[in-house]
């Protein structure tokens, strides 16, 4: 799967980020593909863990060596949605 020319890649990485989001903890590129980690262990559909693996390793290639943290601040914004409407 070619996740930056596929729509369904990048709702999974979404719903990742959301639940991050909503649990108020920090979204990076480690915690994404620790949430889509977490996401797979109860899925029963075999489509679906291919689908969060692919977005897993599609993650990766963005791990830069060296920076335990890798903020992605247009992700943050997800949470700052949340904090304007209350």
């Amino acid at each position: 799967m070619l996740l930056q020319n596929d729509e369904k890649g990048h709702v999974i990485i979404g719903e990742a980020a959301l639940h991050l989001a909503l649990a108020k903890k920090e979204i990076s590129v480690l915690t994404l593909i620790a949430e889509l980690r977490r996401m797979a262990v109860d899925v029963k559909s075999d489509g679906r863990r291919v689908q969060l693996t692919e977005a897993r390793k599609w993650l990766q290639g963005f791990i830069v060596p060296g920076r335990a943290k890798q903020p992605m601040p247009y992700l943050q914004v997800l949470a700052g949605l949340n904090e304007e409407t209350k």
